[in-house]
């Protein structure tokens, strides 16, 4: 891994490293001196929008920790001007860096997009780590860098905030669609099987069908609002179809998503970002977890799949 640094908007890689990030008794921490200017960056050198998602609690806890401060997310032209020659790593997205917007878009927590940054800028590899605990979440990792407490950087679950307009036009589907009964979230994407295009890591498919078949018969006729990467009936189970949302706008679709009674899915960024509003089961791809876990989401493998069922 590249250790990077980002100074007066150039990114610049620093020396190869087996962490990213400082080990805790290392003792280093954000300098005093960018703490007293009061205008702070939050900034990812990942950019898809679970990589945004699992961060997105920290302008909140940066006000709540520093109230007089500034907070900052980068514009997508500052990321194409940044990250541009690497942002065919995000191939699922047309562009990438749209998806600031869809994590901090109406965030009151935010006080702007920058289209530029003088200094250094403290991104994701600007943490403190536990080589013997990896499945630290990197928002908890990056706000002890930042001078937090335990207590301070408690609560960083993802979240997400709605305009009026959006949570009109989501409830109007819901209505439309279910009236005022309850209703799940489903997502299958192409990590549900096959092989992953950025990591060449194979997905276990038999395993994944059997979890799968699993979760959606616990439960019974509950209606999905569901976004799948093949057509329903190409797969070997089946579920309540209520609206297929592909082609609906992305806000919109988190919103339905965070009103649903659960969402169940591959384990990936979208359903990290409304894990604080609602109850989300994810089929576990990576083993062990990493920094990128979220602790209120429900990782579902073979090992505990009938434990995990017991919380529908």
């Amino acid at each position: 891994m590249i250790f990077w640094r980002i100074v007066d908007n150039q990114l610049h890689p620093v020396k190869e490293t087996e962490y990213l990030g400082f080990e805790k008794s290392e003792g280093l921490r954000i300098p005093d001196e960018y703490l007293d200017k009061q205008e702070f960056m939050v900034m990812r050198t990942a950019h898809g929008i679970g990589d945004w998602g699992i961060i997105s609690a920290m302008p909140r806890l940066l006000k709540e920790k520093y109230p007089d401060c500034k907070v900052y997310v980068p514009s997508v032209n500052l990321l194409e001007k940044l990250f541009g020659q690497i942002k065919d790593n995000w191939g699922t997205w047309d562009n990438p860096f749209k998806n600031i917007h869809y994590v901090f878009d109406n965030n009151p927590y935010v006080d702007g997009f920058k289209d530029s940054i003088e200094g250094d800028v403290f991104h994701d590899h600007y943490r403190i780590y536990d080589k013997d605990k990896i499945d630290i979440p990197l928002a908890k990792q990056m706000l002890e860098f930042w001078q937090f407490t335990e207590e301070e950087y408690m609560d960083c679950t993802p979240e997400l905030y709605f305009s009026d307009e959006e949570k009109q036009k989501g409830d109007e589907v819901i209505k439309q669609y279910v009236g005022d009964e309850e209703f799940g979230g489903l997502l299958i994407t192409s990590r549900f099987e096959g092989i992953s295009k950025s990591t060449g890591e194979d997905y276990d498919i038999e395993g994944n069908i059997k979890l799968m078949t699993a979760l959606l018969e616990k439960c019974g006729d509950l209606p999905f609002f569901y976004y799948t990467h093949k057509k329903p009936n190409e797969y070997l189970f089946s579920f309540n179809k209520c609206l297929d949302m592909r082609h609906m706008d992305t806000r919109i679709q988190l919103y339905i998503r965070s009103k649903a009674k659960f969402n169940i899915g591959t384990h990936c960024g979208f359903l990290d970002c409304i894990s604080r509003d609602s109850k989300v089961f994810q089929i576990q791809r990576v083993f062990p977890l990493n920094q990128n876990i979220v602790e209120d989401i429900h990782y579902v493998n073979k090992d505990n799949y009938l434990e995990k069922l017991e919380h529908i």
